[in-house]
């Protein structure tokens, strides 16, 4: 099953791309699991790095979108998948 995603900000740097297509498996795939897809890859562990920093947790780094709608509003992480979705990751900006 295909997945798309749009990278914005650093973290379309980090990846070198601002979309990235990922194709997970199983029965139901999560943000979770396409997350965790994304961030896996070797060539892209700066941009783990970004949405993760030292939580577990990504929205901590990164406010996702699923079709445009935040995925607080819908099952948070654990939101399923249905193929040709489109994931968004924009950077949140942390300052003091």
């Amino acid at each position: 099953m295909i997945v798309h995603l749009k990278l914005y900000g650093v973290f379309r740097f980090a990846a070198g791309t601002d979309t990235l297509s990922l194709d997970l498996t199983g029965e139901e795939p999560t943000v979770r699991v396409a997350i965790d897809e994304l961030v896996s890859r070797p060539n892209l562990l700066e941009l783990k790095r970004l949405i993760f920093g030292e939580a577990s947790d990504p929205r901590s780094n990164a406010l996702i979108l699923l079709g445009g709608r935040e995925i607080g509003a819908l099952g948070g992480l654990d939101t399923k998948l249905k193929c040709d979705d489109e994931l968004s990751l924009l950077p949140i900006a942390h300052g003091g």
